[in-house]
């Protein structure tokens, strides 16, 4: 799955689960300027969680945190799905 793929999937999480405007979603928005509140926060990295079967240590994301974007986000799941990728040797 590449990064492109990933961050279209959030933005329709984001669209359809908590009706974020997508003339409001870039990849350099935080979560709170999108208008999630900190239990929104939560609930939409735990969607995203499900939605990519993976799991993201809270060291690696803690979605308290103020200045985390739309773009990390994508990032690290990418690292994850791609460290769950069977390897083609």
């Amino acid at each position: 799955m590449t990064s492109s793929e990933i961050y279209s999937s959030l933005i329709d999480l984001l669209k359809n689960k908590f009706e974020v405007s997508v003339e409001n979603i870039t990849p350099s928005s935080t979560l709170s300027e999108l208008g999630l509140d900190s239990l929104s926060l939560m609930e939409f990295v735990f969607a995203a969680e499900d939605a990519f079967s993976i799991r993201i240590a809270e060291e690696d994301l803690d979605p308290r945190q103020i200045g985390t974007t739309l773009s990390d986000i994508s990032n690290i799941i990418e690292r994850m799905v791609a460290k769950n990728l069977p390897s083609s040797k």
